[in-house]
């Protein structure tokens, strides 16, 4: 049985929405769509963010017009099994440092 590499990557586009501010905390709720396609000869496994918001009321999360920014979400089955066109939802997260990370929270047709 042959091993497929899935690439999972998350890519907000300058003409679909504007990308997160680079400096301080942020806690964003990232909308997306999956897409499944292959990349370099390798089954691959793809997220389109179309929309950023603030995670609830009380988060913080500054977007900036006219900025592309490209980061990985981490792999999860669940994004790799949905059918393309499904809506995912992430919480994104950086730190006074710039650290980020990506949670899950929603998979659906």
């Amino acid at each position: 049985m042959s091993t497929i590499k899935h690439l999972l990557v998350a890519t907000l586009l300058v003409a679909v929405a504007p990308a997160v501010a680079t400096a301080g905390e942020k806690d964003c709720l990232l909308k997306g769509t999956v897409l499944h396609g292959e990349q370099a000869g390798q089954a691959a496994t793809m997220v389109e963010i179309h929309s950023v918001s603030r995670y609830d009321d009380e988060a913080r999360c500054r977007v900036r017009e006219g900025r592309k920014m490209e980061f990985k979400l981490p792999s999860d089955k669940r994004v790799q099994e949905a059918p393309s066109g499904s809506e995912v939802h992430y919480r994104y997260r950086t730190d006074d440092q710039g650290d980020d990370s990506a949670e899950l929270l929603h998979v659906g047709a």
